[in-house]
């Protein structure tokens, strides 16, 4: 079982960074370049760490990944940023709920609070971005602290 995951946690890493590198192509500039990701497979742990947190906040297939793989072999930068994004992920679908539950009563105006609270969630995940990018462990604007707080070290 631990084989399984591991070869799961590994290749889906590896594949859908080649992927994403293929589209973006800016990895290259901060030295993460995922191309030859195959080639370099003893990559350093740093570098890995780094593509698992920006991944995390790409998809929510990216956080699955991330947040799936063991303690063990996760990092500080990538346990950090998950940690974030899962408070992302959990207000985005809070959002989502409250504007369903909120259009019967005040029709597709609601839409309107709805839109302007996930266009903030996107720009927190772009900053979430940004800083995996360059390695930081910088709380993001609005809910840095509280994810700190809610999603504490036992939990991830």
């Amino acid at each position: 079982m631990f084989a399984l995951e591991r070869l799961l946690t590994t290749d889906l890493v590896w594949r859908f960074s080649n992927r994403l590198g293929n589209w973006l192509g800016d990895f290259e500039e901060v030295g993460i370049s995922p191309r030859h990701a195959y080639e370099l497979h003893g990559a350093s742990a740093e570098q890995l760490d780094r593509k698992m947190a920006i991944m995390c906040y790409l998809s929510v297939f990216g956080w699955l990944v991330a947040y799936r793989t063991p303690r063990a072999q996760r990092g500080s930068l990538t346990t950090f940023h998950v940690r974030q994004m899962s408070l992302v992920i959990g207000l985005s679908a809070l959002i989502i709920v409250a504007q369903l539950a909120m259009l019967p009563f005040f029709g597709w105006s609601s839409m309107v609070v709805a839109g302007i609270g996930l266009g903030v969630m996107l720009m927190l995940r772009m900053l979430g971005v940004m800083g995996a990018i360059s390695g930081l462990h910088e709380p993001l604007p609005l809910i840095g602290g509280l994810a700190r707080r809610l999603l504490a070290d036992r939990y991830m």
